[in-house]
């Protein structure tokens, strides 16, 4: 993995540097620039080297005719062996990089007037990559399909642009101006969804997009999804062994590393499957066992450690816990630290986890493996469930009789219970809405990115969530967290379960059938026999903190006591005193998570205003810094 940069702009090729300055921690080995002579063009890259650690695999890379320049962040699936198919083919690739691969293949289909988006379709792996074509001043740049890897674009005067991995280096280039508008998106998705960023006149890329910028016009193309190929009429039990097999090669893909590798690792069937098929393989292969992390939690409710100590006594590896956060202090900290990565409001608390997983994995291995994504392609989410049950029978039941079970929520402390009453008292297009719509605060204004999917017939209601989820919230939510919390530290995590071989035979299968015997059927039953005996059956629990004592204690730790954070956290709703404090109890009782969520949004909200408060119009600085306390006097 990389931090990458660059410009079309002339006067901005002094900033180049600089901006690579800013993502160092992404890239500790090294850091080069090129630039065009003629046209003004620079691209940068701060280099992690995980796969061939030479330096005549430093980027940026050139074809030796110097027309294709190329920086790249990610890995290639399998690249070893695309490398000898492509030599075989006569491509004259000289290193054993990834990068270096692609920048053969990109060159060569450009050269023959090709598609630059076709080609990429067939990369598995993870990536965002800058391609220069010197000859006719074209600059692609591109994210993979998925969204595992960034790739941030500002827009400068008469058509030029400037990007980077992580919008903090985009300050290099110009001032960046907070943009408050986001803030419906981001209360009811609890990130800022892409393209908007939360900073005016830069964009975030969307999952699996090509721009192609020349003489300072741009067009975009679409690199296909790896999802989009489902057929009916597919044996499950074929789907299920194909399955199988398409994770155990990307977990073998994934391990192809010249450096150290480990595991994340807990008490469910997705990264405990990959830690096994790890484990098989090394075995296999006679290498040293991938080195395994699990945080631990004070709250048995919550903590995963047994059950992940289970899992490693079964391979014979010895297991790494890495104590969660405790204090106010640490969290505040902590959520500090990753909102500067992220560069814009972010309430999915789990960061603040992902950020102390990440600095301790770094002590031992520079590639982690982890199981992100098979909650949302294997059917793992309750709400998944609770589709298939509104589709199946609940709609069936008269909407006055909905309406009157939702109306008694109030008297229930039940989560799923009071979710699905509220979310199916109407049709099919209210139950997608209120089921994945994070804000629980009616007085607030927010918006869900709602697209084709709450009107899809053909995949059903349960699959629609499951497409939204891995289309919209896994790169916004869970991908983002891995790429800027490993990247902190110099850690790259690979995603097996991404895989598009992977993503492909999961779309294979129908919603139906990955929930017919309960939450992933098929990847259950599947990995199962790799695990010790009942691992596969084990609750779900998930990687989330204790929300609502964090919410009491980061918020009296900021702010002080009720009535402070009562006028700081809750002015902007426009509600009664007497209503912002039953919210308030709510959030901080334990028995309302989604209250909970909610509010932790609006501090972080709070948090991340103040950091960047020098100026009073909403500026951000260039190196610009809070003092830890002060966010109490933003508001």
């Amino acid at each position: 993995m990389c931090g990458i940069a660059g410009a079309t702009e002339p006067d901005d090729q002094i900033a180049v540097a600089p901006m690579l300055h800013q993502l160092v921690h992404r890239g500790p080995d090294g850091t080069g620039v090129w630039a065009a002579p003629d046209d003004g063009v620079t691209l940068g890259c701060a280099r992690l080297a995980t796969t061939d650690p030479s330096e005549s695999a430093n980027q940026p890379l050139a074809t030796t005719d110097g027309r294709f320049v190329l920086v790249f962040n990610g890995y290639i699936a399998g690249h070893r062996h695309q490398i000898a198919k492509a030599r075989q083919n006569g491509l004259t690739v000289t290193t054993d990089s990834d990068a270096e691969l692609v920048l053969h293949l990109l060159a060569c289909v450009v050269r023959r007037g090709g598609d630059v988006a076709k080609v990429l379709k067939d990369l598995s792996g993870q990536y965002a990559l800058a391609f220069w074509d010197d000859e006719e001043s074209c600059l692609w740049l591109a994210r993979d399909p998925l969204g595992i890897k960034p790739l941030y674009v500002m827009s400068r005067p008469n058509g030029h642009i400037a990007f980077a991995s992580e919008m903090a280096a985009l300050s290099e280039i110009q001032t960046l101006k907070r943009d408050d508008a986001i803030k419906a998106d981001y209360l009811a998705h609890l990130f800022v969804p892409a393209p908007q960023t939360g900073v005016e006149g830069v964009t975030l890329m969307t999952p699996g997009k090509v721009l192609c910028w020349q003489g300072g016009k741009i067009t975009g193309d679409q690199i296909r999804h790896p999802a989009k190929v489902r057929q009916d009429g597919q044996e499950q039990k074929a789907s299920a062994n194909a399955l199988l097999q398409a994770v155990r090669q990307s977990v073998a893909d994934a391990m192809d590393a010249d450096c150290g590798v480990g595991c994340l690792v807990s008490g469910g069937v997705d990264s405990a499957g990959v830690f096994a098929l790890a484990c098989d393989l090394a075995r296999e292969r006679g290498d040293q066992l991938p080195a395994a992390f699990v945080m631990g939690f004070d709250d048995p409710a919550i903590d995963e450690t047994d059950a992940a100590q289970k899992l490693c006594d079964h391979f014979g590896q010895k297991l790494h816990v890495v104590p969660a956060p405790r204090t106010p202090a640490e969290i505040h900290d902590e959520l500090c630290h990753s909102l500067r990565s992220v560069g814009a409001p972010f309430a999915n608390p789990s960061i603040v986890l992902m950020r102390r997983l990440a600095k301790a994995v770094s002590a031992h291995v520079r590639v982690c493996l982890s199981g992100d994504g098979g909650d949302e392609l294997f059917g793992g989410y309750p709400r998944y469930r609770a589709g298939q049950l509104f589709e199946n029978y609940w709609r069936y039941v008269p909407a006055p009789l909905r309406q009157c079970l939702a109306e008694w929520v109030p008297h229930t402390n039940h989560r799923g219970m009071k979710r699905f009453l509220s979310g199916g008292c109407g049709e099919v297009d209210h139950a997608f809405a209120y089921w994945n719509n994070r804000c629980a605060i009616p007085e607030l204004t927010n918006k869900l990115s709602l697209t084709a999917y709450g009107s899809d017939d053909s995949i059903g209601l349960q699959g629609a969530m499951m497409a939204f989820d891995r289309d919209v919230i896994l790169p916004g939510n869970q991908l983002l967290m891995s790429d800027r919390c490993g990247m902190a530290f110099g850690v790259e995590y690979r995603l097996p379960l991404l895989a598009h071989e992977v993503v492909r035979e999961a779309a294979l299968i129908s919603p139906h059938a990955h929930l017919k015997n309960g939450a992933k059927t098929i990847w259950r039953n599947a990995i199962a026999p790799y695990l010790p005996p009942g691992h596969a059956h084990n609750r779900k629990i998930g990687f989330n903190p204790p929300v609502a004592d964090w919410v009491s204690g980061v918020a009296n730790y900021l702010w002080g006591d009720e009535d402070r954070i009562l006028d700081v956290v809750f002015k902007d709703i426009p509600a009664s005193r007497n209503v912002k404090a039953g919210y308030w109890r709510r959030a901080v009782s334990g028995h309302d998570l989604d209250m909970a969520l909610t509010v932790w949004a609006l501090m972080v909200w709070q948090v991340w205003l103040g950091l960047d408060k020098e100026c009073d119009d909403g500026v951000f600085s260039r190196n610009g810094r809070s003092s830890v306390r002060g966010t109490a006097d933003i508001a």
